[in-house]
């Protein structure tokens, strides 16, 4: 066996080593710790300097290598006597395999073992079911932090939120690391957030933003409100850090963004946590009554203020119109995009179930029920 099958194997069953080990969730807490937290460091300062994602890059140039790949097999059998054709296709693809073993390991390391750890838990919380009652008063408490955060956001001379992107995600980092006491894996390096070259394509499919676990880059969707930007920063930031299933990344952010300085951040994470609660609100109430009781019941609870509806389609007008100021070549492909992409939420709510982005609900209450000691009165 030469070299090159001598690395393929070792690689391969170091890969299935490792993959082996994920059922143990001690493994996967230590590996966090210890080896994930130095890969993610490393990875994340050697990217951060690269003004484009890297990540993304590649994987196109991976894309375009395998396209290659397949074209040369058919012509294969037009000059299969030529010795220099045959040896190159062969050396081509042997190189293909091997990037491929490669890409396994590398994702292996820096995505399934984190992946497949224990679900964050917020201590001291207890594993129970909550009443219509108590999600009320939690995301009757949402409504009134996001209302107030609407009137301390600095705004210029005609009342619209100002948005510094650069002191919005100083202040995100900030917050973050501040949680690190709790949950040492924030305690690491933060790589700045790249723009997506696919924005389009994340905008059709309604990604907010993509972690890559080859290169630890973090990136966003261009065409995202400022309003939702903290949030998402912070979202995809605990991806980096090591918190790789969803509902895990949208509690951080909302632990992270709710309790910072910062009033826009603070604005940023009461509104996204405000949605999923509302949502399980409202599902619930009209689950055990009927629509117009349902509906009365509703009206009863306090509001998001005139000033947080104003800003909502203040930021949303501003996304549309920097997506229409663009040209979007691609576009014919919108409909297929977000087809692929209706198929693939479900597909991963199924799958992941409470672990998805709704599962955050559970956190928060368990957060709220350990703050507040109890969730059956007004706070």
């Amino acid at each position: 066996m030469g070299l090159y099958g001598k690395l393929v194997v070792i690689l391969l069953a170091v890969t299935a080593a490792l993959n082996f080990c994920c059922v143990n969730g001690y493994f996967c807490d230590w590996y966090k710790l210890t080896v994930y937290s130095v890969i993610s460091d490393v990875l994340g300062k050697l990217t951060a300097g690269i003004p484009f994602p890297l990540g993304e890059i590649l994987g196109y140039l991976g894309a375009i290598a395998l396209i290659i790949g397949v074209i040369l097999l058919p012509l294969l059998l037009f000059f299969r006597e030529r010795p220099t054709f045959r040896k190159f296709t062969a050396t081509f693809w042997k190189g293909i395999f091997l990037t491929l073993v490669i890409v396994f390991f590398i994702y292996t390391v820096n995505w399934i073992i984190p992946f497949s750890g224990p679900i964050l838990k917020v201590k001291g919380a207890k594993d129970r079911t909550y009443s219509i009652k108590e999600i009320e008063n939690v995301r009757n408490h949402l409504v009134n932090q996001l209302n107030a955060c609407a009137e301390k956001v600095a705004r210029d001379e005609y009342g619209h939120v100002i948005y510094d992107r650069e002191k919005m995600t100083q202040a995100t980092f900030k917050a973050m690391q501040e949680q690190a006491k709790d949950y040492p894996l924030l305690a690491g390096f933060y790589p700045p957030m790249k723009d997506a070259i696919c924005s389009d394509f994340l905008d059709w499919m309604n990604i907010g933003g993509y972690t890559y676990p080859y290169t630890m880059e973090v990136t966003w969707n261009v065409y995202c409100t400022d309003l939702f930007y903290p949030t998402l920063l912070a979202h995809e930031s605990s991806h980096h850090q090591g918190y790789y299933q969803e509902n895990e990344a949208n509690f951080i952010a909302f632990l992270a963004c709710t309790q910072s300085e910062d009033p826009l951040v603070r604005y940023s994470g009461y509104e996204d946590a405000y949605e999923y609660l509302n949502e399980a609100y409202v599902e619930a109430i009209f689950a055990c009554m009927d629509s117009a009781d349902a509906t009365e019941h509703l009206k009863q609870q306090p509001a998001v203020s005139e000033l947080v509806k104003l800003d909502r389609l203040e930021a949303w007008d501003a996304s549309r119109k920097k997506y229409e100021a663009v040209s979007h070549p691609a576009q014919q492909f919108e409909t297929v995009s977000a087809q692929v992409a209706d198929v693939g939420w479900n597909t991963q709510a199924e799958i992941l179930k409470e672990n998805s982005y709704d599962g955050v609900v559970q956190m928060i209450m368990d957060y709220y029920d350990v703050a507040e000691g109890g969730l059956d009165h007004e706070f």
